[in-house]
């Protein structure tokens, strides 16, 4: 009896902290977008929008902002698991399939406004302490493409070049902050159409 009890507090001690932890993630998205500026964006501010004591937030995210930027990122940004429907859906050829992979991944950036942006510049940063997704997009797509008779001997190759040219378009997409007359183009409807007819583009090399 007394080890019943003690699993059914212990998922609710689980069900709380994921609770927590979902509302620090989606409020930190409120509280970035509304500051537009993440220089003045804390890990306590956060907390006390959340209603949650900053000693919750930081056992959530031990190093601060950076693991508030991650936790966004697996949070809204694995677009693998988005994209399980799509992939698996057997009546899509392999090249409908790969166009979606640019598109969800921008639709998903625009849609966290201003902070999808910040993801974007704190990018290079979370990779090089292991905290961006974990599934590389070269492999993926270089396994998708593996399915196709008519791209599999140069999948790797064609990963490669969707993924760097898709990267440049999220740093196109990024510059656009504030009202400033060289990076204004690279607006939301620019940025979806680019990632739209990208692997077209891409595929038409080959």
């Amino acid at each position: 009896m007394a080890d019943i009890q003690q699993d059914g507090r212990a998922r609710r001690q689980q069900d709380i902290f994921d609770l927590n932890r979902i509302k620090l993630i989606n409020t930190a998205v409120d509280v970035i977008n509304e500051v537009g500026d993440i220089r003045e964006v804390t890990l306590t501010q956060i907390a006390k929008e959340a209603g949650v004591s900053p000693a919750t937030a930081y056992n959530h995210f031990p190093d601060r902002m950076e693991d508030v930027f991650s936790a966004i990122v697996h949070s809204k940004m694995d677009v693998a698991a988005n994209m399980g429907a799509t992939l698996a859906d057997n009546s899509l050829s392999v090249v409908d399939k790969l166009k979606q992979i640019p598109v969800t991944y921008a639709e998903n950036l625009i849609s966290l406004g201003y902070t999808g942006k910040v993801l974007i510049i704190q990018m290079f940063n979370l990779v090089n302490v292991n905290k961006w997704l974990d599934q590389d997009p070269v492999q993926a797509i270089t396994a998708l493409l593996s399915n196709s008779e008519e791209y599999k001997d140069r999948a790797d190759e064609i990963a490669v070049n969707v993924a760097t040219a898709f990267r440049g378009a999220m740093f196109e997409y990024a510059l656009n902050i504030g009202d400033h007359e060289l990076f204004n183009r690279y607006s939301e409807e620019f940025f979806l159409k680019t990632s739209e007819n990208l692997i077209e583009n891409i595929l038409k090399q080959y």
